[in-house]
């Protein structure tokens, strides 16, 4: 009797083991699918090597090797992250994994530069898994730096937080996202700029879609410029040979406008900058001075909603991804959210925050909705975009030029003295003109105007007072952006 139960217990127990050797074999080999269909969707993001699913019996151990990705978000998506060896570990009955980084992290820049990521500690991430899909993402780490080949520092930050939250509720995927971020180096208003705008304007004005006016004048009090004076100045500037801008040290903006004024398209227009007086910010204090705005140092906060709601198509049954980082390459039978709730960056010069809400649908090619900017210290952040675009227009100064002048000292002498020949000698095509790049141009008229144009636009709002700054940003379906209740275009046009 008794051999009987002990053999009854042994069978038990091998049926037993059995049955979970098949549990944890199908349950790992799941796991297995699951990152490899989740890389195949998001090749565009993210690539990976071997992944290589142990830890039989008792865990599960997901080892992943030459694992590559970018963010997928126009700000943070030029910059490729290399993971050589990771490991991600979790218990046999659950899909809450611990990620371990096992080798050095890079960083690879557009033109193949590698940067090494070097962490004050290990960060603590962790991944929850819900059907297939991530529920739950929480990074942490207190401290690391970016650098370069010569171990310059590129990026750092002393503590960092994001924390992403994945919910379904009648097929409506909501996120939410959390970011702290503390003592951010190498990361400003520039930045997002260069990533975002950059290339947008660039090919806006080779195409033609971005047009520059032919004489700018500062966006308040433009009637003060006599048309004869300017017209004498800019024929005096096409018969003076071609100057070439030099770096600067960026102290105030009364020194950035210094420093561009001898470009021809904005010559005039400096010499009334500094006289034109501002209702708004009239009171503000001086400008802090900027020796190297690299060094300074900021904090983000980010409080974020992001809803993907499915639209109801009559005889479809669209597919929805429940995976936030698949929510970029959604079918278009579907509406974005983005409800910001709160969004903070601010250091020693100034502080910005942002909320509003902001929609995307099918049929509009821009996200509609309202969002408020409220700029604290306004003038130490005019003067560093002014500071930025002149730096940017220096490095981006190539100057052509058209057919040369032929060697006659009398002609030159003449063309020198008589504004007529000078006409004559252009349409004849025999007088050497420079020929300044477009977007050296803009950048020059940026730099420029940029000062007066958003002090006028901020007078727009009655919560700008002193050296604060408030614009409200709105757009209505197929219509402009407003700021202040002034559209974009006519903004533009300012420069």
């Amino acid at each position: 009797m008794g051999r009987n139960i002990v053999i009854k217990l042994a069978i038990l127990l091998v049926v037993a083991a059995l049955v979970y050797s098949v549990f944890w074999f199908f349950k790992v080999g799941q796991v297995e699918k699951q990152i490899k269909e989740f890389v195949s969707n998001n090749s565009s993001y993210v690539s990976a090597g071997e992944v290589v699913v142990s830890g039989f019996p008792l865990a599960q151990k997901i080892t992943i090797k030459n694992l590559k990705f970018i963010i997928p978000n126009a700000a943070l998506d030029k910059n490729q992250v290399l993971v050589p060896h990771l490991e991600a570990t979790a218990g046999i009955l659950t899909s809450d994994y611990k990620i371990t980084l096992i080798e050095t992290v890079s960083v690879q820049d557009p033109d193949g530069n590698l940067s090494s990521v070097e962490f004050a500690k290990d960060p603590e991430i962790s991944i929850s898994m819900l059907d297939g899909n991530i529920a739950k993402f929480h990074y942490q780490d207190s401290g690391y730096r970016i650098l370069g080949a010569d171990k310059s520092v590129i990026y750092s930050s002393t503590n960092s937080m994001v924390s992403v939250k994945n919910s379904v509720e009648m097929d409506k995927i909501t996120n939410l996202i959390s970011i702290n971020i503390k003592e951010i180096e190498g990361f400003d208003v520039i930045s997002l700029y260069k990533n975002i705008l950059e290339k947008k304007i660039v090919d806006g004005i080779k195409t033609g879609e971005i047009s520059l006016s032919n004489n700018p004048t500062p966006a308040a009090n433009s009637e003060q410029v006599m048309p004869d004076a300017l017209a004498a100045q800019q024929v005096a500037t096409l018969t003076a040979p071609a100057q070439v801008v030099t770096p600067i040290t960026p102290t105030t903006t009364a020194a950035v406008n210094a420093s561009v004024a001898t470009s021809p398209d904005v010559a005039a227009a400096s010499t009334t900058q500094e006289a034109v007086a501002d209702p708004v910010l009239a009171n503000a204090p001086a400008p802090a001075t900027i020796s190297d705005t690299s060094l300074v140092k900021s904090d983000l906060t980010l409080e974020l909603e992001y809803v993907l709601t499915p639209i109801k198509v009559e005889g479809q049954q669209p597919n929805i991804p429940q995976d936030p980082t698949q929510i970029q390459e959604a079918p278009s039978q579907h509406s974005k959210t983005v409800k910001i709730t709160s969004l903070e960056f601010s250091n020693p010069l100034y502080k910005m925050t942002i909320s509003g809400e902001m929609s995307s649908l099918p049929d509009d090619s821009l996200p509609s909705g309202g969002i408020t900017i409220k700029v604290e210290k306004i003038t130490n952040l005019i003067t560093q975009i002014s500071t930025n675009f002149t730096q940017m227009a220096n490095k981006n100064k190539s100057p052509t030029t058209v057919k040369p002048a032929p060697t006659d000292d009398a002609k030159t002498a003449d063309s020198a003295t008589n504004p007529a020949s000078v006409v004559d000698d252009l349409l004849k095509g025999t007088l050497a003109v420079p020929v300044e790049d477009p977007y050296h141009s803009f950048l020059v008229r940026v730099s420029t105007n940029f000062s007066s144009v958003i002090k006028e636009i901020a007078a727009k709002n009655a919560a700008s007072k002193d050296d604060v700054a408030q614009f409200d940003v709105r757009r209505e379906k197929n219509l402009d952006f407003l700021i202040n209740e002034t559209s974009t275009r006519e903004i533009l046009g300012k420069f």
